[in-house]
């Protein structure tokens, strides 16, 4: 395919492309969506340690410091792709898991390519750091936080050694089981207008604020989120 080809498929295509992706946000405005989203991610968790040879380390989710879930990540391609999917992430706090915020994964890639698909992405925040880093509105994965496959199954290897290597392990589901997936050069993004409707706030929501103070309070709407959060997580870190 000469060169001169592949830049005008593009070009041509890169408009429809683009348009899809309005269809995605508009689907899940928080106009009876915010719900359905806080009990899809709940589900989402619980299949991610359903099946222990096919699931993250017990020691990394023991010790994980936030945890995001992002159902549905639209990945699309024809000439040029691109993928966007709407979730939600909680942070342990000294009391639980912590208010909830509405957030959005957003990226692109160039190249030729024919298809899309749909995917359940799980991130596992390690730093420390990350209620602060999540709460900053906007950054790129494996750019200001590096980003790794997660590791699965209860190989030793995987559980001695993942504190080393990455600050946020990532997890996909396409086919019925999850595996460990790279999403360097996606844009995590806070989804102001959710965290407005689901706290009821005329003006942006502090997402540290939020990612900080215990969810003992929470809104009913995120509550699948935070519910599951404590039975397939746990309430509590493990030792450092």
């Amino acid at each position: 395919m000469s060169l001169r080809f592949s830049r005008s498929l593009a070009l041509a295509v890169f408009p429809a492309v683009c348009a899809m992706f309005p269809v995605v946000a508009v689907a899940q405005e928080p106009d009876g969506k915010l719900a359905e989203r806080a009990r899809k991610a709940g589900e989402i968790l619980a299949e991610l340690v359903r099946e222990p040879d096919h699931s993250p380390p017990r020691s990394l989710l023991r010790n994980a410091t936030c945890v995001a879930v992002v159902p549905n990540v639209l990945q699309v391609g024809l000439g040029v792709g691109g993928k966007a999917g709407f979730g939600l992430a909680s942070c342990r706090t000294a009391t639980g898991w912590s208010l909830p915020t509405y957030m959005a994964l957003k990226g692109g890639t160039f190249g030729f390519q024919i298809g899309g698909q749909s995917a359940d992405v799980v991130l596992v925040f390690m730093n420390r750091d990350a209620p602060r880093q999540i709460g900053s509105s906007s950054f790129d994965l494996g750019g200001q936080a590096s980003i790794a496959a997660g590791p699965v199954g209860r190989n030793l290897t995987a559980e001695t050694d993942y504190k080393l290597n990455a600050e946020i392990y990532s997890y996909s589901k396409t086919k019925g089981l999850f595996a460990g997936i790279t999403l360097s050069g996606t844009k995590w993004e806070i989804d102001s207008k959710a965290n407005r409707a689901a706290y009821g706030k005329a003006t942006d929501v502090d997402v540290t604020e939020l990612l900080t103070t215990s969810g003992d309070r929470a809104p009913e709407v995120v509550r699948p989120f935070l519910t599951s959060l404590e039975q397939n997580v746990g309430p509590q870190g493990g030792a450092e």
